[in-house]
């Protein structure tokens, strides 16, 4: 993919652990908030997987962090696939602190193609032309 992926996402207060800073497992909420968004950006939607009969699902999830972020931070999370295999993708994440200018954490997720069955299958080429 020649450009990065881009999606904001404001610190809500409920996201917050009892230290007061956004608790690790929210992480996971927002790399899969970011990814809703660049489908939408690259003219995609969930409807689409259903009517390929493929839809990715995470096999592999490692996230390194940085920096806390706290309530109301702006948060940017930057997502690049690395890799195209037949089947699966690896997407790269960068979340940067945009009050602070922070990094906040790096991450990479590996996703497979399945069908309803749970079945591995081809990345879909409409998928793999609009996200490249």
């Amino acid at each position: 993919m020649a450009q990065p992926i881009i999606a904001t996402h404001r610190v809500r207060s409920y996201e917050l652990d009892s230290f007061g800073h956004v608790n690790n497992a929210t992480y996971l909420n927002y790399l899969e908030y970011a990814r809703g968004e660049y489908l939408l950006q690259r003219g995609l939607s969930f409807s689409d997987f259903d009517r390929w009969n493929a839809a990715p699902i995470v096999i592999s999830a490692q996230i390194q962090f940085k920096s806390p972020a706290k309530v109301h931070d702006i948060l940017e999370i930057e997502g690049r696939i690395v890799e195209w295999k037949r089947a699966s993708f690896s997407l790269h994440y960068k979340v940067t602190n945009k009050t602070s200018t922070k990094l906040t954490a790096l991450a990479q997720m590996t996703f497979a193609f399945v069908d309803q069955d749970g079945k591995l299958v081809p990345i879909p080429e409409e998928f793999r032309k609009a996200m490249q």
